[in-house]
């Protein structure tokens, strides 16, 4: 490979992780994903010397279970605020629904909406135990953040550490 265009591939592998810092907080970005991505691409521009495959497999297992950790914590954040299974699973299907419909947003305010709206139909539209589950969702997603968030740090740290310092 020229020199321009393994510049060219690390410098939006860069853009990549500065994204996928971004989406660690942001639902409109899978963080995790991203960075992983934007890590194989920088080992392929550097043609896997200073990035290896162990690194990347070790990054992919991080990514995968950061991303995990939203969903789980949401529905742990859910099942604590009294949601009851069957509006964990309307709400995963109107995730996914929002998710097609529209997009991540789409699949957060999906997830929401389902949860609230089952979850008023189960209390016979007693709002507030509704709210309360889907407080619960949120505060849920809100812990999923940080803990993507901290798993972001961990592999930009791998990352950065086996790229210039190994």
């Amino acid at each position: 490979m020229s020199p321009q265009v393994v510049g060219l591939m690390q410098l939006l592998a860069y853009i990549g992780l500065a994204l996928g810092v971004i989406g660690a907080v942001a639902p409109i970005i899978p963080g995790p994903i991203l960075i992983w991505l934007s890590a194989l691409l920088w080992a392929w521009a550097d043609g896997f010397q200073a990035v290896g495959w162990p690194t990347l497999l070790v990054l992919a297992l991080i990514a995968i279970v950061a991303e995990l950790s939203d969903v789980a914590l949401a529905a742990l954040g859910a099942k604590k605020g009294g949601a009851s299974w069957m509006s964990m699973i309307v709400a995963g299907a109107a995730a996914i629904i929002g998710l097609i419909v529209f997009n991540l947003i789409g699949a957060l305010a999906g997830a929401f909406l389902g949860l609230l709206a089952w979850e008023a139909h189960r209390h016979d539209w007693r709002w507030r135990q509704a709210w309360q589950a889907s407080g619960g969702f949120i505060i849920g997603y809100l812990l999923a953040m940080v803990v993507k968030l901290f798993f972001v740090a961990v592999m930009l740290a791998l990352f950065i550490w086996q790229a210039f310092y190994a």
